[in-house]
């Protein structure tokens, strides 16, 4: 007797408990009626006593929080019309009128409304949308949360300094303001709701703002378009290990003294982080530094085979003594070898230098090495376009960095200037044994101008090894040659590399002149009366090679020639009693052999073995 009576008080318990959640189930707002927060039913007509929709939708919501129990959904049709019941009770009866009004039937919406009231009886009191979320921070985002009892709910986070959560209609706003992670609680009268959140932050926060320096003149649009990926890459504030994809970027050159305002758009992405999308602005300045002359070239070409780690070339950058940088080398072991050249600036002022670049990755060909490098660095050298780098205080920039499999070559030639700051920085080379590389390191051993993709870095105790500095420095790296032929004289002949300039021991030669610039007036002069045509013919005379030259500023590049070939580099048209004259610069490359011989003539059928000619 006792275990049926334990069993009425449990079940008028638990009809209560249901009676007590019902009780606040359902609402009248106007002439809309809800049961857990969810639309039931909406009036438009009087009842046939005269009621009105809201008077009607407030005794329906009365009947809805009365039932003792839910019980089965159920229709009946009286006469015309339709009746829903619930729980034993009559809820609502669906006039013709009242279908009319809703552009319905009395069945359809019979069916339409008790479908709805049998979905609330089953929802629960308190149910979020989400229950897991992965934000970017900052950022903000609304949950919806359903049910009755959301109204008296009480909401909070167990990190609110990581997410703050702001009640607004029909849910919570959820405010991530740093990186981590949180749950937020959902206190109900008898039901709680979680949301677990992970707040990441974002690869890179955009827009952003840089500047960068540059000179030339002008500074050449592929100059321009360096600087600004190299000021993207090392200035740009993101999460470490994040890449960066440029998806836009108009470039130009720029005058002397002139600054101009770029806008790129670029993608942002990494682990554990939020893919941002945005634009950045870069101001660059061409700063106008006015040409000096390289007071001197640097030979970094002893011993050409590499086949161990040590110091190759060390040299003191002084302040306004530019600098004419050539390094040539092969790895001759049977392992890698990295060979690594930086500017070192062990004062306590910040460094800026000028770089005009010519690198080549490495290559089997040292022939094809020395080419790649010159046609970069002569493109820059005759605009005097490059990047202007400011080292901080106990830094270093990387010049060239390369990894060298078995018999590669690295080729390089560029030109330097300490502009302002310290008296004067080291510029080393050194071969090193194989490392591992960062993500950053992998993509500047890529690249001709490493300080665009890892910038600047403070001095280590490898930047600081021991060195000693070169006997390979020759001053004034200049040749000046005047040439003239006089159609119907002899072939005009002429060497490039044959006479080497002095080191500045005034003892060592630097015999092929390799890296020294070669000036060269030339004048052509047609004594007759008809028009000629008269060729300037470069010829690989002492073996294997490949040449540069600016023609009246115009860069031309020989293939690559086997010895004794020749290539034309320029073709004259003369009118009768004509003079032509004409400015010709070129530079003996590293990798290819010299003397090697030009020559002005009357149009001829170029030699055997020639690729290429005009």
């Amino acid at each position: 007797m006792r275990s049926v009576f334990r069993l009425v008080i449990l079940l008028i318990a638990a009809f209560s408990a249901v009676a007590s959640a019902l009780a606040r189930g359902a609402e009248a707002r106007g002439s809309v009626v809800y049961f857990n927060d969810a639309v039931i039913l909406s009036l438009k007509t009087y009842s046939v006593d005269g009621s009105s929709p809201e008077a009607r939708a407030e005794t329906i919501a009365s009947t809805l929080n009365s039932l003792s129990y839910l019980g089965e959904v159920k229709i009946r049709k009286v006469e015309k019309t339709h009746v829903i019941f619930a729980g034993g009770e009559r809820i609502v009866t669906i006039t013709p009128d009242e279908a009319k009004a809703q552009k319905s039937s009395p069945a359809a919406l019979a069916q339409l409304w008790s479908g709805r009231l049998r979905t609330a009886f089953v929802s629960p009191p308190l149910k979020v949308a989400e229950t897991s979320l992965r934000l970017p921070c900052p950022s903000n985002k609304i949950v919806a949360v359903k049910g009755f009892q959301f109204a008296d709910a009480t909401v909070s986070s167990s990190k609110s300094e990581v997410v703050t959560p702001i009640r607004v209609p029909g849910g919570i706003k959820l405010a991530a303001n740093k990186p981590g992670n949180a749950i937020i609680t959902i206190q109900g009268e008898t039901t709680t709701e979680s949301i677990e959140v992970s707040v990441q932050p974002y690869a890179a926060i955009l827009p952003q703002t840089f500047s960068t320096q540059v000179s030339g003149s002008p500074a050449l649009a592929s100059t321009i378009r360096g600087a600004i990926e190299g000021a993207i890459t090392t200035q740009l504030q993101r999460v470490p290990g994040s890449v960066i994809r440029i998806l836009s970027l108009s470039e130009q050159s720029i005058g002397l003294g002139a600054s101009k305002s770029f806008t790129a758009k670029i993608r942002v992405a990494a682990q554990d982080a939020f893919e941002n999308e945005g634009e950045v602005n870069i101001v660059v300045r061409n700063i106008g530094v006015a040409p000096i002359k390289e007071a001197a070239l640097w030979y970094c070409n002893d011993p050409e085979n590499v086949n161990s780690a040590g110091p190759l070339f060390s040299a003191n950058l002084k302040k306004n003594e530019p600098a004419r940088l050539l390094y040539h080398h092969q790895n001759t072991a049977s392992f890698p070898l990295f060979i690594r050249i930086q500017a070192v600036n062990d004062s306590d002022l910040p460094a800026r230098v000028l770089i005009l670049p010519g690198d080549s990755d490495p290559d089997k060909n040292p022939v094809r090495a020395g080419l790649k490098a010159g046609l970069q660095y002569m493109k820059a050298w005759a605009a005097g376009s490059g990047d202007v780098v400011t080292i901080p205080p106990r830094s270093t920039m990387p010049i060239s960095l390369r990894r060298l499999g078995n018999m590669e070559t690295v080729s390089g030639l560029c030109s330097l200037r300490l502009i302002d700051g310290p008296e004067s920085v080291l510029v080393r080379t050194d071969s090193w044994p194989p490392f591992n590389l960062d993500r950053r390191w992998a993509t500047a051993i890529e690249s001709t101008t490493p300080w665009r993709e890892v910038g600047c870095n403070p001095i280590n105790d490898y930047d600081q090894a021991p060195y000693q500095l070169s006997d390979h420095i020759y001053p004034d790296p200049y040749k000046q040659l005047k040439v003239q032929y006089r159609f119907g004289e002899n072939w005009k002949f002429f060497k490039i590399g044959e006479k080497p300039i002095s080191g500045s021991d005034n003892q060592r030669v630097l015999s092929g002149n390799f890296g020294v610039v070669y000036n060269i007036t030339g004048e052509i002069i047609n004594p007759t009366s008809e028009p000629i045509e008269i060729e300037l013919v470069f010829e690989a005379s002492a073996g294997y090679s490949g040449a540069l030259f600016l023609v009246n500023g115009v860069l031309k590049e020989t293939p690559l020639l086997q010895p004794k070939a020749e290539y034309r580099i320029e073709k004259f048209r003369l009118l009768g009693n004509d003079v032509k004259r004409f400015e010709l610069m070129t530079i003996p490359l590293s990798g290819s052999s010299y003397p090697a011989q030009l020559t002005i003539r009357p149009l001829q059928t170029l030699s055997t073995g020639v690729i290429g000619g005009k």
